[in-house]
């Protein structure tokens, strides 16, 4: 397969390849809470230290732009508190998409091939002191196009986080800054994102609270302006709805989308469910804990 037919195939099954990007689905929140937030997570609680629980394991599925060439991504994920300031964690998204077809160089069809991704990583949550929270995490992402055509790549995340009162929390985060993925015809920049984000969280009486989040950053290899703003009510600490709306100044880069979501939490299980404006997008994720 000549070097141009493989740059379209990279075009179609990679939204943002276009603009010298490739592997997206990284950009993409796992986790139901936070799409239901418009995608905001930057200060949001959900990679703080384990606190009251030793373990968690869980499991998300997203259908993201079923209406479009669409990901099926699936995350696993595992966390384990080392000490009550300390949890380690590891987890693997696979994304696979529908198969494209494939032409010669005079236009002819020549066969299929079904892309998929696998993004694995091991993070680490760290509070050395009241308030202040460190996170960061080691990523290995592959990227296959076909049989033939296959990138590697290394990234890291990391962030900061500083809570005011438990009530108020900010922080700012880079994620997935790293190597270019090389198919070997040409290396394409990972969705490097560079973000600040604010988290509140405001008891209304004994069983109610509302939560607001937000966030805005730069994917500087597109030149693109993000911002997320998502809010919430919780209901004594079990049952939640939150909604929100995700901005992007390129639609090519990332979608505009609104989202709603719906979620329980017990002392032992979570379970949530998210929906997205974005071609039709949806997430489900759960959660076991000890």
């Amino acid at each position: 397969m000549i070097k141009r037919v493989l740059i379209l195939l990279l075009a179609i099954a990679l939204p943002v390849a276009a603009r010298g990007q490739a592997v997206p689905f990284v950009y993409i929140p796992s986790s139901a809470d936070n799409l239901a937030l418009g995608a905001s997570h930057v200060a949001t609680p959900f990679h703080a230290p384990l606190e009251g629980h030793l373990f968690e394991a869980g499991i998300g599925k997203t259908l993201w732009q079923t209406k479009g060439a669409g990901y099926n991504l699936t995350t696993y994920a595992a966390r384990v508190s080392i000490v009550p300031q300390l949890t380690a964690g590891i987890s693997v998204t696979t994304n696979s998409m529908a198969e494209i077809n494939i032409y010669s160089e005079n236009g002819q069809p020549t066969g299929t091939a079904q892309p998929n991704e696998m993004c694995a990583a091991a993070s680490l949550s760290y509070s050395p002191m009241e308030g202040l929270g460190l996170y960061a995490a080691g990523k290995y992402i592959r990227s296959a196009l076909t049989d033939s055509h296959e990138g590697h790549a290394a990234a890291f995340d990391a962030g900061v986080t500083y809570s005011i009162g438990h009530i108020i929390t900010v922080g700012v985060r880079a994620e997935n800054v790293g190597q270019k993925i090389d198919y070997g015809y040409g290396a394409y920049s990972l969705p490097t994102t560079y973000k600040a984000g604010i988290y509140g969280n405001w008891p209304l009486a004994a069983k109610h609270a509302v939560e607001l989040a937000a966030d805005a950053g730069l994917m500087p290899a597109g030149s693109a302006a993000l911002a997320s703003i998502g809010t919430g009510y919780i209901f004594n600490n079990m049952i939640a709805v939150r909604c929100g709306a995700h901005i992007s100044a390129k639609a090519d880069i990332m979608p505009t989308f609104f989202s709603v979501g719906a979620f329980f939490a017990s002392d032992i299980f979570d379970f949530g469910a998210a929906y997205l404006t974005a071609a039709d997008t949806f997430t489900l994720s759960a959660r076991f804990k000890l």
